[in-house]
């Protein structure tokens, strides 16, 4: 038995720094840092793919393209562009679900076009604002007095009656 001991006595043990430097090497320790900027710059990477993420699956409305759109359109509004601009946004996007976007579309030609923007209107109005109601009654008093479509006139005029 006393040879047994002086056999592991004798056997050479690693040093407290040997054992330190093999537990740094260990791959069980820390993390490698995947950034140079560390975790910071790893959250903010993460974050921002999110949301790319989300603007995939986003509705349309909430994509910054459809809102550039809605702006382009709103910039045509009144000008002889406006119904090629409308028309190319309809193309994009259909008809819309937005307020905005649904009151631009009162001045376009097409009369299926400007009575489907009213039906929607309406489903939209009890949930505005009495500023953008108000602004609504005028367009719809002015449709109903000066479109060149019979059925816009009186959808126009149905559609104030029930605000």
């Amino acid at each position: 038995m006393t040879a047994a001991r002086n056999d592991e006595k004798e056997r050479e043990r690693p040093s407290w720094r040997e054992i330190d430097r093999q537990r740094d090497q260990s791959r069980h320790g820390r993390a490698e840092k995947k950034f140079p900027g560390g975790r910071r710059q790893e959250e903010k990477i993460r974050q921002e793919a999110l949301k790319q993420a989300e603007a995939l699956f986003a509705a349309p409305q909430q994509r910054p393209e459809y809102k550039k759109a809605v702006a382009a359109l709103e910039d045509q509004r009144a000008t002889p562009k406006f119904p090629a601009a409308a028309e190319k946004f309809l193309q994009i996007y259909g008809i819309p679900e937005d307020w905005p976007a649904l009151m631009l579309l009162l001045d376009y030609s097409d009369p299926a076009v400007v009575r489907e923007a009213l039906i929607r209107l309406d489903k939209l109005a009890p949930s505005r604002s009495m500023t953008e109601l108000q602004g609504l009654k005028g367009k719809l008093r002015t449709l109903s007095l000066t479109s060149r479509f019979l059925e816009v006139k009186e959808q126009a005029a149905a559609v104030l009656r029930e605000l």
